[in-house]
């Protein structure tokens, strides 16, 4: 047999920190939490900030009428008192499905950056944009129509007539909220 092994002299905690901090996995773990912590919770606050009017009015305010046209709209002003805002009707309320959208947004900035769209050009450019959002809900059976529109905010018996027939008539024709209600949050445009 080997000789007694004398025990091993006690660390002070500076001493046992260091030694922790030398295992690099140790250290990468919290770190790493931190990181991805931060990560979060800086990407929660793009997407909110992202998804408010005044994010929106910061360009648009700026190049077109689309801004006051919204602020006239029964979507603006109710008597419910109820608004709904710029990303309620444009950026779908599912996580893939607003992602895609907020990636698809990002070529706008650059568009306006490299000035293909300009404050002089937009009523030209208007036409094209207004039918790709017009595509978008006819793609999506107008989704973020439906999103609010639903329940007591969509109470068929308390709508006009006519109203109530073309709303209980729709899906046997076809339609979605788009083919009758273009116009509601801005002026009515031709696409070409």
């Amino acid at each position: 047999m080997g000789e007694p092994h004398a025990p091993e002299p006690r660390l002070s905690k500076t001493q046992r920190l260091w030694r922790w901090l030398k295992k690099p996995l140790l250290l990468g773990i919290p770190i790493g939490v931190f990181v991805l912590l931060l990560g979060i919770a800086g990407f929660q606050g793009v997407m909110v900030a992202s998804n408010q009017n005044a994010f929106c009015f910061s360009c648009h305010l700026k190049m077109d009428t689309i801004v006051q046209e919204y602020q006239a709209s029964p979507h603006y002003v109710s008597e419910d008192e109820v608004h709904a805002t710029c990303a309620d009707c444009h950026v779908p309320h599912e996580f893939v499905d607003k992602m895609k959208v907020k990636i698809v947004a990002t070529a706008d900035i650059y568009y306006m950056l490299i000035g293909k769209i300009t404050k002089e050009n937009f009523e030209q450019e208007r036409p094209r944009l207004a039918g790709i959002v017009w595509e978008e809900m006819i793609a999506t059976d107008s989704a973020n129509c439906r999103h609010c529109h639903t329940g007591e905010n969509f109470d068929l018996a308390s709508q006009p007539q006519r109203a109530r027939l073309n709303h209980q008539q729709m899906e046997a024709r076809g339609e979605t909220c788009i083919d009758c209600h273009t116009g509601i949050a801005h002026k009515r445009i031709t696409v070409e």
